[in-house]
């Protein structure tokens, strides 16, 4: 096994309190119901996915409360790990459809899969990374982290097509695109004809190959939900410009208003995913002839970007204005921002979109695959306050 597992594995070992489920105790025997509940809510989380159902290794792990890498070799029947606990592990692995067929041994090395990527400066791409290798260690195989913009004037916007084909003739299983690339259909051309998958990509390439999504309009749903149940009315978004998953963010922030009778009040004020765009697009929210209370943004990075304008323009928050991100990345949860995200549940794309690389270069051969991953809301300090009464409808009054 590769220490990266190991390492990596232990980072998500639970706490020192964790329930032994080889425990003969009258506790291990209450510890029993409390591993079938956690197995049921592993179930429940993947059945809420739009798509094929099939559990990863970290759902195997988390179903018993173990930490991936324990996970793996009691799947791999390493003698170190008790029988009880192999027998357990091997239960919930066929209870929660792991694809045991693809389970490789210690030893093992079958290929490297390359993750391509616009930028490296992204925090929810390592994490995304990561949940990929863990299920790709699984298998045998490794993975290859490769920018793919190319850094040259004269094409400002364009896929290094040459990286990629240089990574062809290396003879790499196959490719993961991590959201959507610039120039894709030069980049799938330069693939010629590896298997393909995307993550965390927009609906648009839905059927052209297989896809693992983040559900933007569930998210977007629950950050609105959210804020209403604060008392929040006049709620912005900033985003819908640099990528069409920027647009469909915006555009499920717009549903999730209207379901809730706001389509009046919603303002989406234009903005990528960049710290800098962020910290303009707030600038003008809060300079304009109304500031909304709230604001929501395409992600994280945003999120910073839009913290800044308010505390340039001396609004206190969240007393005064309430933001929230998307992606709950380290960013939003360090000491000094604690801002509220939607956490798309990286773990489970990444390894998912894992998976379904390793059935294409096992020869599967079906129509395009689409699965919609559940996020969840992970509320924080920066909307732990609703509106003041008097800032539900909030006006810039100008003094000449």
């Amino acid at each position: 096994m590769s220490d990266d597992l190991i390492s990596e594995g232990a980072d998500d070992m639970q706490d020192a309190g964790s329930i032994d489920p080889n425990s003969d105790s009258a506790e291990g025997a209450g510890a029993t119901d409390q591993v079938i509940e956690q197995g049921d809510a592993v179930s429940a989380s993947i059945a809420a996915d739009q798509g094929p159902s099939r559990g990863t290794l970290r759902d195997v792990a988390d179903s018993l409360g173990i930490s991936s890498a324990v996970a793996l070799r009691a799947l791999r029947d390493q003698t170190d790990i008790r029988p009880r606990l192999r027998e357990r592990v091997h239960e919930a692995a066929e209870r929660l459809n792991f694809p045991l067929e693809e389970l490789a041994d210690e030893t093992s090395h079958r290929g490297v899969v390359a993750v391509l990527v616009n930028t490296m400066r992204n925090t929810w791409i390592s994490d995304l990374v990561r949940a990929i290798r863990i299920e790709l260690t699984a298998t045998g195989r490794s993975a290859i982290v490769v920018p793919t913009r190319r850094r040259v004037p004269e094409y400002p916007i364009a896929a290094d097509t040459d990286a990629i084909r240089s990574l062809v003739d290396l003879g790499v299983d196959g490719f993961l695109m991590v959201s959507d690339l610039h120039d894709v259909d030069s980049v799938i051309e330069a693939t010629a004809d590896r298997p393909f998958v995307g993550i965390g990509c927009s609906r648009s390439f839905v059927g052209r190959f297989d896809t693992v999504r983040i559900d933007d309009e569930v998210g977007q749903g629950l950050l609105v939900d959210h804020l209403v149940s604060l008392g929040h009315t006049e709620i912005a978004h900033v985003g819908g410009v640099g990528s069409t998953v920027a647009r469909e963010r915006a555009d499920a922030f717009q549903l999730a208003m209207e379901r809730h009778g706001l389509a009046d009040h919603a303002r989406i004020e234009p903005g990528d995913f960049t710290e800098q765009v962020g910290q303009t697009a707030g600038s003008m929210l809060l300079r304009g002839s109304q500031v909304p209370t709230a604001v929501t943004c395409a992600n994280d990075v945003t999120a910073l970007g839009v913290l800044a304008a308010a505390r340039d323009a001396g609004y206190e928050v969240p007393t005064q204005l309430a933001v929230a991100g998307y992606g709950n990345t380290s960013l939003s949860s360090s000491g000094v921002t604690q801002v509220t995200s939607v956490d798309p549940n990286s773990d489970r794309l990444g390894a998912l979109a894992a998976q379904l690389l390793v059935d294409r270069v096992s020869g599967h051969e079906q129509e395009a695959r689409d699965v919609a991953v559940a996020p969840s809301l992970v509320a924080r300090q920066s909307t732990a306050a609703g509106p003041r009464a008097e800032s539900k409808r909030r006006t810039r009054v100008h003094v000449d």
